[in-house]
């Protein structure tokens, strides 16, 4: 269950007959309960339900908007397994349906392929990396457009302590946007059965609009996205490692 915010400023300047003028617009969204639910579905692979979402966006240019998000549905598999070198390796697929409210759904479904890859940095197994190379078919922002193909590759170093605290630092490229994410993820296991996390990070993105404000026919600047969640998971039952 997560409570997620996202700010983004966006700081634009104006020239006209020799004089540039600055102004900020922005937008805010938040969205909660985030729940997801794992469900293993064998000792090597599980499911991923992303339950509907309340969200609300609110910006300078479009008011606020509400409603329910989409609905996801993954599928995790591990392929590879080498616990001697500390060698994980796996594929997610998810489906995400357009199940939301007419304000927020998408046009249409997406799908996603992703390879996974974690590897141990040290015997103790505290210290790893965590490599995703996630390609996706999603519909386009434009109505009737052609659908669109991205890969964002995904970078999560990590570290754990033995009384269960997780830093890690996260980076990811889009390559159909060139712009580069980073996040700082921490988490801390409370019990066997219960952790808190949170996250925070975002991007500096140019922009570039045509007609942002009225009477402004044209402006470029910069976007400052910063995004960040808490949340908390729950365990129910025991897994397969405690089990044995």
């Amino acid at each position: 269950m997560t409570y997620s915010g996202t700010n983004v400023p966006e700081v634009l300047s104006h020239t006209a007959a020799g004089k540039t003028t600055t102004f900020a617009i922005s937008s805010h969204a938040f969205g909660y309960p985030g729940a997801l639910l794992h469900v293993g579905v064998s000792p090597t692979s599980q499911i991923t339900i992303v339950l509907p979402s309340f969200s609300q966006i609110s910006s300078t240019q479009n008011g606020t908007v509400a409603g329910t998000d989409d609905m996801e549905f993954r599928y995790k598999q591990l392929v590879y397994s080498n616990p001697k070198g500390g060698i994980l390796g796996g594929v997610l697929a998810t489906y995400q349906a357009p199940t939301g409210s007419p304000a927020l759904t998408a046009p249409g479904p997406s799908y996603e392929i992703n390879p996974l890859l974690n590897i141990a940095l040290n015997q103790k197994r505290s210290i790893g990396e965590n490599l995703s190379f996630p390609v996706t078919n999603s519909p386009s922002a434009q109505p009737g457009g052609a659908r669109m193909w991205s890969f964002a590759p995904q970078a999560v170093t990590f570290w754990r302590s033995p009384g269960g605290t997780l830093l890690a630092v996260v980076a990811q490229y889009g390559f159909s946007s060139n712009t580069l994410y980073l996040t700082l993820n921490t988490a801390q296991l409370i019990s066997r059965n219960f952790q808190i996390q949170g996250t925070y990070g975002g991007n500096n993105a140019p922009v570039d609009y045509v007609n942002p404000v009225e009477d402004i026919p044209h402006a470029a600047g910069t976007a400052y996205s910063r995004s960040f969640t808490i949340g908390f998971s729950y365990l129910m039952g025991y897994s397969e490692t405690l089990a044995r």
